[in-house]
């Protein structure tokens, strides 16, 4: 009976009528490629959800000294690089490398808090931006080892690149 329902499958499958070995060798082969596809896909992307206390020290500290009523929304660790992914109740998105240290911030177009920018921003970036735009707000930050990348809530939005040491290299419209 068993066999019943696989040629039946098969039969289905390849449009009616009999099947012929070659239509039937190129399903099979299709349909292990998709599986396998499928089994790379969500092994290569691992996100686990995470509990506030799991994340690193650092991390913890960052949240509770720049976010104190804000709650941890979702927080999760993504193996791939490694880091964490935090969002807050307030739907600001906050990423930290494996070690802690915070690596981006996008509050999703809304402005930043200014005692998060006093805080997190070099004095250099920090004395162009109220120099250059002093009616905008920052909307979004991220750093490496290039440097910064700070978008300004204006119209239209504004992407500022700045080396490790401060100095503006690229300036975006968009």
């Amino acid at each position: 009976m068993h066999i019943r329902h696989s040629f039946f499958f098969l039969n289905f499958c390849c449009g009616g009528g009999v099947v012929k070995r070659k239509s039937m060798k190129k399903y099979i082969i299709i349909s292990t490629i998709l599986f396998l596809t499928g089994v790379v896909f969500f092994a290569c992307n691992k996100h686990d959800a995470i509990y506030f206390a799991d994340l690193p020290a650092e991390a913890q500290a960052f949240l509770l000294k720049y976010f104190p009523d804000n709650l941890v929304a979702t927080a999760e660790r993504h193996d791939e690089e490694p880091r964490y992914e935090v969002i807050l109740d307030n739907g600001y998105e906050i990423d930290f490398y494996g070690d802690g240290r915070w690596q981006e911030i996008d509050s999703r177009h809304a402005i930043l808090p200014a005692e998060l920018i006093q805080g997190i921003l070099p004095e250099k970036i920090r004395n162009y931006l109220e120099e250059e735009y002093p009616l905008a707000g920052v909307s979004a930050i991220e750093r490496s080892s290039a440097g910064y990348n700070v978008e300004i809530s204006a119209t239209p939005s504004i992407d500022l690149y700045f080396d490790p040491m401060g100095n503006v290299t690229t300036e975006w419209d968009y």
